[in-house]
Parts: C-alpha cells; structure tokens; sequence
C-alpha cells in the first residue's frame, strides 16, 4: 500500500507502509496523509510513538490473555 507524505522541504512522494516507519522515526517527513486528512508528524499523535530507545514501563502482556 502507498502512503502519501510531504517531505519536510515541501516535496510531495507515495511510499510503501515499510518506508514510512523510517521515515517518520528519521523526522524525514513533515506530514502524511490518511483518509481523514493531513496529519501533522510533529504535532498530531502517529507512528513515531514506537521508540527503540524506550525504556519506560511495557505495557503490553508478555503472553495471551484467553
């Protein structure tokens, strides 16, 4: 799937799901565009919120809760 994004030099591209995780963790992009509209990296809520340098509390469970 394609993903629509504005690079932070204005410059519009469609990039591949994978490649949008890189660039949103490298701040390459300014915003990308959903079905709901334009969102804004910097200030809405969007993948960047995964960080391999977390290390605060996990909060999801180690195993499956049945």
């Amino acid at each position: 799937m394609l993903i629509r994004v504005m690079y932070e030099d204005g410059r519009f591209d469609m990039v591949r799901n994978d490649m949008l995780d890189i660039l949103v963790a490298n701040m390459k992009i300014k915003k990308i565009r959903r079905a709901s509209g334009w969102v804004d990296i910097e200030r809405d809520v969007v993948r960047k919120m995964f960080n391999p340098a977390w290390d605060g509390l996990e909060r999801r469970a180690p195993w499956p809760l049945h």
